[in-house]
C-alpha cells in the first residue's frame, strides 16, 4: 500500500479574444473527478485556478521574503490572449507540498496536441518538486457541452507526464489510481477512459472549492471581456451541470460524442429522475447556487427528461442558461412556458436557411419549418430567442449562403431571434475535417476564433465569406437602431432642381403644430435622431422653433439639409446654426455656377449658396457639423473631384455622394453611367477619404468594391421613419425597395442581404402629388386620411414588381 493523497489540479487556461465555448466553467470536469475519487475511498485534494483566494506564501528553505499571489482572475496577456484563472506560481502555491499522485485535467482549451505554455509550465513545476517518484497523469475530465480535439498523441508534448486518459475520467482515473496506490505499477502511457453510468456519480465536489473566490473570478471574466449584455450570464451564484452526455444525431460539425468506435451509432446517456433532482438540489441547497449553467449538448432529446428538468428548476426557484441549445423540432410551447423568466436566452439551431443543406450537407435530420415554428413560439411565449448558423460549408453555392442569411434576416425581423452567424470550421475528428482535408490548423493551435473571424472556405472562397459576415453584420446592426425620423418639413422651395425627389408635390409647407406632434409621437417610441428636410426646410416659418423643440424633447442629433442661400443673410445664418441643430448639410450641384444652374434651375443660386456656406463655417459653434451634399447626375459627374475640393475649400469636412433615386423629378435623362460615374468617384474617394468624411449613397455595393463601408445601403434605414408634409408616414426602408429592382448577379453576391438592389429611372417623372389641405392640420390620430400617392405611379411600381 502507498500511503498518501491524490492531487487533482485544474489548471489556468489561455482563450483568443474570439473564444467558442465557455472556458469559464471548463473546470467542472476536475471537480466532479475529485468528488468520484473520494466516493471511491481515494483521499485527494483538489485546488482549482478558477477558485484561489488571494494568499500570501511564507518563503521555501533559502528563498528570501514573502510571495504574494492574486486571486483567481482573467487579464490580458502580451500576446493578445486572455488569460483565466490564477498564475501557475499561485496555482504550484496552492499545492500541498507531498501527495501520492497527481491528476492535471487538460481541457480543449489548452490547445491539444501541442504544448500550451501554462500547461506547460504546470507539469513542469509539479515535476520538478515532486521528483519522478510521484506519477502524474493527465486527464480529458470530458464533461460534454465543449468543443472536442482528440489528440493521443498528446504526452508527446508533455514529457513531464507520465500517463494520459482520454475522453471521460471517472471509471478509468479512479482504477488507475487504486492499482497504484494498492502496490501497483504507476499509470504509464495512453487510457481510453470509460463511460460511467451517470446516476452512480456523486455530486461534484464544490464542497472543496472556495466559491466566493470562484464567483469573484467570473466577475473579473466579465469585467475583462467587456461585453455589452451577455446571451448566456455566468455572473452571481451560478454553477455548472451536465444532466446528460452525448447527442444521437451525426452533424457534420459537431465534435460531440468523441469517443465513439467508428461504425458506431452516437447516444445520449441521461441522469435519472432521482439522481438528477439530487444533482439540482445540492447545487441550490447545499453549494448556494442561483443560476445553474447547463452543459448538455441537447438537454431535450427526451422530452420527459427535460420536463423533468424545468420541473426541478422551477421547484428550486433556480435561474438557468442552456448555452448549447435545443432541437427547435422537440421544442413544446408548454415548456417554453416554464422557461420565460428563468433564462435570459433560449438557442436552438438551424444550421442552414436551406433545407437541401440541412439534409445533404449538415446531416441534421430537422425541417426548417420547425426552426420558423420555434421562433413564433418563442416570440409569443416572450423567451428570447438565438438561432444558430454555419455558413462556407461544402457544396454550399454563394446564392445558398444568401439564402441562408435571408432566412435568417426574415426571423429577425418578424420574431428577433437573435441570428448568430459562424464559419464552418472543421475541428479535427469531424466528418466536416474529413471532408476539408487541406484545411490548415491554426498556427496557434487554437480553432475558436476560425469560427468567428477566420472562414477556412471550401466551395465559396474565404476572402468571399468575410464579405458575405460583413454584409450581414452592418445589416443586423442597421436593424436595431438607433432610429431616426425623417421629416419633410415643406415641399416649397426657392430652387427648381431637375432631379428633386418631391418636385412633383404640391408645394405646401408642414403644419407646425402637426409637425411637433409628430416629434413627440417618435420619441415617445425611443427616436433619437433626427432629419429635416424638404423642399427647402429654411422657407418653413417655424424651422427654428422646431429644432428647439426637438432639442427640448431630447433628440440628441438633428441634421438640417438646405440649399443654403438664404443663409447668404448672416442674421438668419448666425439663428440657424446657433438654434440647437446638430449637423447643417449643404447641397451643392456643381463645382461652379453653370454646372450648379443647370441641375437646381436657379442661375444665381451657386454665389448664394456658397455665400451662405462662408457665412455658416464662420458662425457656427464647436460641436455642430457642416458637410456638402452632391447628386450625381450628366451634368456633373465630370466634377466630382473638383466638387470635392470645393468643399474642401469652404471649410467642410465632410461630403454625401448621392446616386439618383427615381422620385419626383428625377429621370433616366437626367442620370450618368453608373458603371462610369462609380469608377470617377472611386478615384476621388481613394484622393480624399484620409482627410474628409465621406459617405455614398443609393448606389449598389457592387459597383464600388473596396468602399463598402462608405456605402449606405436602403436597408440600412430599417430603422428610420419618413413623415410627409401631409403627416403620412412611412418605413423609409420598405418606401425605397419599391423602386428597386433585383437581377440575375444579386443572388450570389456577398452584399445581397444589406442592398437593396438597383435603381431603374423611368423616362419621365412621377405624376402629381397632390396635397389635401385639410390633412396638414388634421390631428394623428384621426383616421381620416387622404393618402397623396397617385394611383397612377402605384400601378407603375406594381408593372415593375412583376405583380398581377
Amino acid at each position: 500500500m502507498r500511503p498518501g493523497r491524490v492531487l487533482v489540479v485544474h489548471p489556468p487556461v489561455s482563450v483568443a479574444r474570439d473564444f467558442i465555448d465557455y472556458p469559464y466553467f471548463v473546470d467542472l470536469g476536475a471537480v466532479q473527478l475529485a468528488a468520484v475519487l473520494e466516493a471511491r475511498g481515494i483521499e485527494c485534494d483538489l485546488v482549482d485556478a478558477y477558485a484561489l483566494p488571494a494568499r500570501h506564501e511564507a518563503p521555501r528553505g533559502d528563498e528570501p521574503g514573502e510571495e504574494r499571489h492574486a486571486a483567481s482572475g482573467m487579464h490580458w496577456r502580451s500576446d493578445g490572449r486572455a488569460h483565466l484563472g490564477a498564475t501557475v506560481a499561485a496555482t504550484l502555491a496552492a499545492c500541498p507540498p507531498s501527495t501520492a499522485a497527481i491528476v492535471v485535467a487538460v481541457t480543449p482549451f489548452h490547445r491539444p496536441p501541442a504544448r500550451d505554455d501554462l500547461l506547460g509550465d504546470l507539469l513542469a513545476g509539479l515535476r520538478a518538486r515532486h521528483g519522478a517518484a510521484v506519477p502524474i497523469v493527465l486527464a480529458d475530465c470530458y464533461q460534454s457541452g465543449q468543443h472536442y480535439v482528440a489528440a493521443p498523441q498528446l504526452l508527446a508534448s508533455y514529457p513531464e507526464a507520465d500517463a494520459y486518459v482520454q475522453f471521460e475520467a471517472e471509471v478509468t482515473v479512479p482504477a488507475l489510481l487504486q492499482a497504484y496506490l494498492a502496490g501497483g505499477s504507476a499509470p504509464r502511457g495512453l487510457h481510453r477512459g470509460e463511460q460511467p453510468v451517470l446516476e452512480d456519480l456523486p455530486v461534484p465536489a464544490w464542497s472543496k472549492v472556495d466559491l466566493e473566490a470562484y464567483h469573484e473570478f467570473r466577475a473579473s471574466v466579465v469585467r475583462g471581456l467587456g461585453r455589452g449584455g451577455w446571451a448566456f450570464p455566468i455572473d452571481g451564484r451560478t454553477l455548472p451541470a451536465v444532466t446528460s452526455r452525448g447527442c444521437p444525431f451525426q452533424c457534420a460539425h459537431c465534435s460531440s460524442n468523441p469517443d465513439v468506435a467508428a461504425g458506431r451509432p452516437k447516444t445520449q446517456r441521461r441522469h435519472s429522475r432521482t439522481s438528477l433532482t439530487g444533482l439540482l438540489t445540492a447545487l441550490a441547497r447545499e453549494h448556494g447556487a442561483e443560476r445553474v449553467f447547463v452543459l448538455d449538448e441537447l438537454i431535450n432529446v427526451h422530452p420527459a427528461h427535460f420536463d423533468h428538468v424545468l420541473g426541478d428548476i422551477q421547484a428550486l426557484d433556480l435561474r438557468f442558461e442552456l448555452p448549447n441549445g435545443l432541437r427547435a423540432d422537440y421544442l413544446e410551447p408548454r415548456q417554453l412556458q416554464a422557461m420565460r423568466g428563468r433564462i435570459t436566452t433560449l438557442s436552438v439551431s438551424a444550421e442552414s436557411g436551406v433545407q437541401r443543406v440541412v439534409d445533404e450537407v449538415v446531416g441534421k435530420r430537422l425541417d426548417l419549418a420547425a426552426i420558423v415554428r420555434a421562433a413564433e413560439s418563442a416570440a409569443a411565449a416572450g423567451v428570447p430567442l438565438m438561432i444558430h448558423y454555419i455558413i462556407g460549408q461544402p457544396g454550399e453555392s454563394a446564392a445558398e449562403v444568401n439564402q441562408t442569411l435571408s432566412f435568417a434576416l426574415d426571423l429577425w425581423d418578424r420574431f428577433k431571434a437573435w441570428p448568430a452567424v459562424q464559419f464552418a470550421t472543421p475541428l479535427p475528428g469531424t466528418r466536416l475535417a474529413r471532408s476539408l482535408p487541406l484545411a490548415p490548423p491554426p498556427e496557434d493551435g487554437d480553432w475558436g476564433p476560425r469560427f468567428q473571424r477566420a472562414p477556412t472556405g471550401a466551395t465559396v472562397p474565404a476572402e468571399l465569406l468575410e464579405k458575405f459576415r460583413w454584409t450581414f453584420e452592418q445589416r443586423v446592426r442597421a436593424s436595431q437602431g438607433p432610429r431616426k425620423l425623417v421629416m419633410n418639413a415643406t415641399y416649397a422651395c426657392n430652387n427648381h432642381c431637375s432631379f428633386c425627389a418631391v418636385g412633383t408635390r404640391t408645394q405646401l409647407h408642414g403644419d407646425g403644430e402637426r409637425l411637433r406632434e409628430q416629434l413627440v409621437h417618435y420619441r415617445k417610441q425611443g427616436v433619437e435622431l433626427l432629419d429635416i428636410d424638404g423642399g427647402e426646410p429654411t422657407l418653413h416659418p417655424d424651422l427654428l422653433g422646431l429644432i428647439r423643440h426637438a432639442r427640448a424633447l431630447g433628440y440628441r442629433a438633428i441634421n438640417v439639409t438646405t440649399n443654403g442661400r438664404l443663409c447668404a443673410y448672416e442674421a438668419f445664418a448666425a439663428r440657424l446654426v446657433n438654434s440647437g441643430l446638430s449637423s447643417l448639410l449643404f447641397s451643392v450641384h456643381g463645382a461652379d455656377a453653370r454646372t450648379h444652374a443647370q441641375n437646381v434651375g436657379v442661375a444665381e443660386a451657386f454665389e448664394q449658396t456658397l455665400a451662405g456656406v462662408r457665412n455658416a463655417v464662420r458662425l457656427a459653434p464647436r460641436g455642430v457639423e457642416l458637410g456638402l451634399n452632391v447628386t450625381i447626375t450628366k451634368h456633373n459627374e465630370e466634377q466630382l473631384a473638383d466638387i470635392t475640393a470645393l468643399a474642401w475649400s469652404l471649410g467642410l469636412r465632410w461630403v454625401n455622394y448621392q446616386f439618383l433615386t427615381p422620385f419626383g423629378r428625377a429621370t433616366a435623362m437626367l442620370a450618368p453611367d453608373t458603371a462610369r460615374a462609380a469608377a470617377a468617384l472611386s478615384a476621388v474617394i481613394d484622393a480624399w477619404q484620409a482627410r474628409m468624411k465621406l459617405q455614398i449613397i443609393n448606389l449598389p455595393f457592387c459597383f464600388m468594391p473596396g468602399h463598402e463601408a462608405l456605402m449606405q445601403g436602403d436597408l440600412g434605414k430599417l430603422e428610420r421613419h419618413m413623415a410627409f408634409v401631409n403627416n403620412e408616414t412611412v418605413n423609409l426602408a420598405q418606401y425605397l425597395a419599391e423602386r428597386r429592382v433585383r437581377k440575375p448577379v444579386c443572388a450570389s453576391c456577398p452584399h445581397a442581404c444589406f442592398c437593396g438592389g438597383f435603381y431603374e429611372l423611368d423616362e419621365v417623372p412621377e405624376p402629381p402629388w397632390l396635397i389635401a389641405p385639410e390633412d396638414l392640420v388634421r390631428p394623428l390620430s384621426d383616421p381620416r386620411r387622404h393618402e397623396s400617392v397617385p394611383a397612377e405611379l402605384r400601378e407603375r411600381l406594381r408593372k415593375r414588381a412583376g405583380s398581377p
